[in-house]
């Protein structure tokens, strides 16, 4: 479904992506890891088409170059990291945005349109917001609104950009197992950037782990969820325990690790 050949992104003189190849699978999860600085945002943002890039993208067959802005959009949706949120519009007005590159020039929302925000807005726990400002949401309600909005693009590929930062536990698992749930059900493909590893090993098929704009390794959750990898990119002392069958990568202080050696 996806295909990145040699990506590579500059921000002026300086790469930030450089050289980048893998592929993602229709219907699976990719999960993009690193630390902060890695790359991850800005190969997002040129898979959604926001930056320039050499290389290739291929999104199911198509240059992605070669794809004009709404068939794009019918194609990717993309949640940024920092939404914007237009503080009169209402919950619901809000999600109907998502519907924009189905909608025929100078034609408004149909009833189909509208049945499909209702849905999501129900399934996200929204249902009672729908005619609330968004001014009045919090910032966890607001990003699982964003993500309301991208579904009802009904894009075959969803990009994420950290979609549960602002949730607390509990909520990040429920926006997780949702995603995951829409992911099956529609067919979609997904690629997120997440910066909790244990919850990216939790979710996604695959891991692509970045760093200083490069692709350090790619693979199953258990091949590159490693103590020597992830303490080597990280530049921290990482140790990833198996609980149960779940992975879950835990660091500590340099000094704990030298104590726990003397003994």
């Amino acid at each position: 479904m996806i295909d990145i050949r040699k990506l590579t992104v500059r921000l002026g003189a300086r790469p930030v992506v450089q050289d980048v190849t893998f592929s993602v699978a229709a219907q699976r999860w990719l999960a993009l890891v690193g630390p902060n600085g890695a790359g991850k945002t800005t190969l997002v943002r040129a898979l959604a088409g926001l930056v320039d890039f050499g290389g290739s993208v291929r999104i199911d067959d198509r240059e992605s170059r070669a794809m004009s802005r709404r068939d794009l959009a019918r194609s990717v949706a993309y949640v940024p990291q920092q939404p914007g949120f237009p503080a009169d519009m209402t919950v619901g007005d809000y999600v109907l945005l998502g519907r924009t590159p189905h909608l025929r020039p100078l034609r408004s929302e149909t009833a189909s349109d509208r049945r499909v925000c209702a849905d999501l807005l129900g399934r996200l726990g929204f249902a009672h917001l729908a005619g609330r400002r968004l001014a009045t949401l919090s910032g966890g309600e607001r990003q699982r609104l964003v993500l309301a909005r991208a579904l009802a693009q009904q894009a075959p590929v969803l990009l994420l950009d950290e979609p549960t930062s602002a949730l607390d536990l509990g909520r990040r698992i429920d926006a997780l197992e949702l995603i995951d749930e829409l992911r099956v059900e529609r067919g979609l493909t997904v690629v997120t950037v997440v910066h909790d590893l244990t919850l990216a090993a939790q979710f996604a098929d695959t891991l692509a782990l970045l760093h200083h704009g490069r692709l350090v390794t790619q693979g199953a959750p258990a091949d590159v969820l490693r103590d020597e990898v992830l303490s080597d990119t990280y530049d921290a002392t990482v140790r990833v325990v198996d609980d149960h069958g779940q992975l879950v990568v835990t660091s500590r202080r340099w000094n704990c690790w030298a104590t726990e050696d003397a003994q």
